[in-house]
């Protein structure tokens, strides 16, 4: 199996009262990829190597810098086949036991029939991470003392359900065999992730969307620039901001699914996605 890094996504809650909800995605790198795998399915999901899990180990070299709580994790899952059975798989954050996933921390079950892989269905967050799923915790779960743990996918199992996960390009993450891991029907530990969510504390408001000639955008902080980028990250337009409410004109831009940027007074850089009709 290729050893690369997933597109899922955990929502942090720090622990310091000043301290804001901060996304994960610092080591995604490369083209974000759906691989097929050899026999059928996906290489970074269902696949005629009976894979069972994919996960990723989130620690002080990648990610984690104090200590705080897990409230939810973004997956990116552009794919599916649902047999309409009440098929489900579950979102789990593991502890680090010696390099591998241990206990589990906590987990949530997800519908396959709330997966929605059009391309309407994709938001984007910190680093232009896409996620279209957002697996919520019913609990928050402390990160561990030593501030490591892994964060991925349990995938389905019912006959006819499967699900395909967003990965980098092979060979661009150079901690993989270390940071990454899958089950397989046997147990076997090998290893595959990623996690976010930002809070924005930029945007006020962004409508409508879907947008036909205009998308207005309010800010609650001076910015600089919005600009749209198409999914395959062609900057499509870029305006200068001198005000807090943007009319970002959509009258040459062809319909589909794009990412709005914008890029604050402070730095700070916002993403998500709309839908251009």
């Amino acid at each position: 199996m290729k050893k690369i890094l997933l597109s899922i996504g955990v929502v942090l809650s720090a622990a310091a009262a000043n301290a804001q909800v901060d996304t994960l995605t610092e080591f995604f790198t490369g083209t974000p990829t759906i691989y097929g795998a050899q026999g059928g399915g996906y290489v970074a999901g269902n696949n005629s190597y009976d894979d069972r899990a994919k996960m990723q180990l989130f620690d002080g070299t990648h990610g984690v810098n104090g200590g705080g709580s897990i409230t939810s994790l973004l997956l990116w899952a552009p794919a599916k086949s649902d047999a309409g059975t009440g098929g489900t798989f579950r979102a789990v954050i593991w502890a680090n036991n010696a390099g591998e996933p241990g206990a589990e921390l906590g987990s949530v079950t997800i519908p396959l029939s709330q997966v929605d892989t059009t391309a309407a269905g994709t938001m984007v967050a910190e680093a232009a991470v896409g996620y279209n799923v957002v697996a919520t915790f019913s609990s928050s779960i402390a990160i561990p003392a030593n501030g490591e743990f892994w964060a991925g996918v349990v995938l389905p199992t019912t006959a006819g359900d499967s699900l395909g996960l967003v990965t980098n390009t092979d060979g661009d993450f150079a901690d993989a065999v270390t940071h990454t891991g899958e089950f397989w029907s046997d147990g076997y530990p090998v290893v595959n992730f990623q996690v976010g969510l930002t809070e924005n504390e930029i945007v006020s408001s962004v409508y409508p969307n879907p947008a036909s000639e205009v998308l207005n955008i309010n800010l609650k902080a001076n910015a600089t620039s919005v600009s749209i980028i198409s999914m395959d990250g062609k900057v499509v337009s870029t305006q200068n901001v001198t005000s807090n409410t943007v009319a970002v004109d959509l009258s040459n831009v062809l319909a589909g699914a794009y990412i709005y940027e914008i890029v604050a007074e402070n730095g700070t850089v916002i993403r998500n996605t709309f839908v251009k009709k």
